[in-house]
């Protein structure tokens, strides 16, 4: 890390550290999913995630850690080689919270990828603003695409760009695809059932990255599959053991990712 990304990350990790930021939701989502665990392990873990989140957000915020050939800090996984190669063909990619994963879109757009990233929009606008010019956006390449019709995805796929979807969060409105998450049901986002269903030729990746001290190296690996379950089942399978290997890597802990299903539980027993 940089003198700069050093010192924002100490700053950033004493204000939600003592603000106790996303404290509940660790608490509520280790119990859900790991019954049992104590409260000096759970007090461990989020001090863990904390300094994680921390140092990725600082290193990201910096731009201190945007990939370059030069850099002896990014590596690629060489199993990987011919699927990113593939990838520079357009398709479909699914990602997660996963370590520092905001690098990865720099990174596969500067390997020559035609990614094109699923965007939400923050509040308040000015946030919005500097984010979507700041942070998604390198070489004066913005990847982010705003979907406010799904058709958006179509004509995104037809032009030969990749289409990322960070698909492990909670998806709360009526027409989700279900699936399970280390055995506990969820509700995952239709966009990939969607795309199958109108360009079923569509190749799948997952693409992510894992650290090894200061390094950051990146893989990916492609799926088949015939329909949005699937996908995310192999998915998921894929996650969890991402998430055994590093369980403090996973910034989906600090997301209500079990909300829906959890309500859903609640009404039924009602």
């Amino acid at each position: 890390m940089t003198i700069r990304a050093k010192i924002l990350q100490t700053i950033l990790y004493a204000v939600l550290k003592v603000s106790g930021w996303k404290k509940k939701v660790l608490w509520e989502n280790l119990e859900h999913v790991r019954p049992g665990m104590l409260n000096t392990q759970k007090k461990a873990f989020y001090q863990k995630l904390l300094k994680n989140i921390t140092r990725d957000a600082a290193d990201f915020i910096t731009k201190s850690r945007i990939y370059s050939k030069e850099d002896p800090r990014f590596e690629i996984d060489t199993a990987s080689l011919p699927v990113l190669e593939k990838m520079k063909k357009g398709g479909m990619m699914l990602t997660a919270h996963f370590g520092n994963y905001e690098i990865i879109g720099p990174w596969l757009v500067r390997m020559g990828v035609p990614l094109v990233a699923s965007y939400a929009h923050l509040h308040p606008k000015i946030l919005d603003n500097w984010v979507y010019s700041h942070i998604r956006s390198v070489d004066k390449y913005n990847y982010s695409l705003f979907i406010n019709n799904p058709r958006d995805i179509i004509k995104t796929l037809d032009a030969n760009n990749l289409f990322c979807l960070i698909a492990d969060q909670d998806y709360r409105k009526p027409r989700f695809i279900p699936g399970k998450l280390f055995k506990k049901l969820v509700h995952c986002n239709p966009i990939p059932q969607f795309i199958l269903e109108h360009r079923p030729q569509t190749p799948v990746y997952i693409c992510w990255l894992n650290s090894q001290n200061d390094k950051r190296i990146l893989s990916a690996q492609e799926i088949t599959a015939t329909d949005g379950g699937e996908i995310f089942d192999k998915y998921h399978l894929w996650l969890e053991k991402q998430i055994e290997k590093s369980p403090e890597e996973w910034y989906g802990w600090i997301h209500r990712r079990y909300l829906s299903t959890q309500k859903s539980t609640e009404i039924q027993t009602s």
